[in-house]
């Protein structure tokens, strides 16, 4: 029994601790993004903007390593471009971009 008792504390406990940070990581890299999708959904319905394609959509989830980062270019249903910015705790900024500039930054960053 103490042999079970030793081989469950050794082996399977660390392993459980191991799936249960991966869970607990993915869980709030989730949660992030959903918050940066509604605060770019907000900010597009301010404009009238409701049917739009992601040209460029770049990430950086926010670690203790790292600051949270978006890089977003979008196309909507009527020709305009868009770049959505997000750094850290700040708020995010939509800024309407003239289509030559929003093509080349997406050829750059694409």
């Amino acid at each position: 029994m103490e042999t079970l008792l030793k081989t469950f504390a050794s082996g399977v406990m660390p392993i459980l601790a191991v799936i249960l940070l991966a869970v607990a990581y993915r869980h709030n890299r989730n949660k992030w993004r959903s918050k940066i999708d509604a605060e770019l959904q907000t900010a597009l319905s301010r404009l009238s903007v409701d049917c739009y394609t992601l040209i460029v959509d770049k990430l950086t989830s926010p670690s203790p390593s790292r600051t949270a980062d978006v890089y977003r270019i979008l196309h909507d249903n009527q020709d305009r471009y868009y770049l959505f910015i997000k750094t850290g705790q700040h708020p995010g900024v939509l800024k309407l971009l003239p289509k030559e500039q929003a093509l080349l930054a997406a050829r750059m960053n694409g």
